[in-house]
């Protein structure tokens, strides 16, 4: 009986068996991200160019400056100071005054169809003295613009994924194990 048992003992026969093994794999990903996106569109925007901005001397004949309107819907901002009493006079090309404004100081804004102007600053009083003027032509016009929108926009990312799989191995197995484990 003991040579049974230890025949019986000893592992003669493969047997298969199978485990769940445990792996990592690296699979691609849909990952959303926020970016901004840029667009043109065309707007109106305001536009100025200043003419002229500063001091002069004040002469009997006064500052005389050309102003050439060569935009639509213009607007002449001035504004002035003077020594002594005195105004700025807007006149046409024909010479005709179209505006003036009196005094020692002043600002005014006025509309401006596109031609030829010539502006005079004169006071008759104090000459050889500092008149300061300023000159600037504001208007608007259609323009190109770049704006930003944000838009998602999706990538793809690698991402380690664990995974299991069953896998059959085989071994030696005594004759008492096949009995008992079935």
């Amino acid at each position: 009986m003991a040579l049974t048992c230890i025949v019986f003992a000893i592992p003669l026969k493969t047997v298969p068996y199978q485990t769940v093994e445990t792996y990592y794999a690296t699979e691609m990903k849909q990952e959303s991200y926020v970016t901004d996106e840029p667009y043109v569109v065309k707007e109106l925007c305001e536009k100025s160019e200043t003419l002229f901005d500063g001091f002069s001397y004040s002469v009997p004949a006064g500052i005389n400056i050309s102003l050439p309107i060569d935009k639509p819907n213009a607007q002449l901002a001035a504004s002035f100071e003077l020594p002594a009493p005195g105004g700025l006079y807007i006149y046409s090309s024909s010479g005709h005054i179209i505006y003036e404004k009196l005094g020692k100081q002043g600002a005014f804004e006025i509309s401006l169809p596109e031609g030829e102007y010539r502006v005079l600053l004169r006071e008759g009083l104090i000459w050889g003295e500092q008149a300061y003027m300023r000159l600037a032509v504001k208007w608007t016009e259609l323009e190109e613009v770049t704006k930003y929108k944000e838009v998602v926009r999706y990538r793809e990312v690698p991402v380690q994924v664990e995974k299991q799989r069953t896998v059959t191995k085989h071994k030696k197995a005594s004759i008492w194990e096949l009995i008992f484990n079935g």
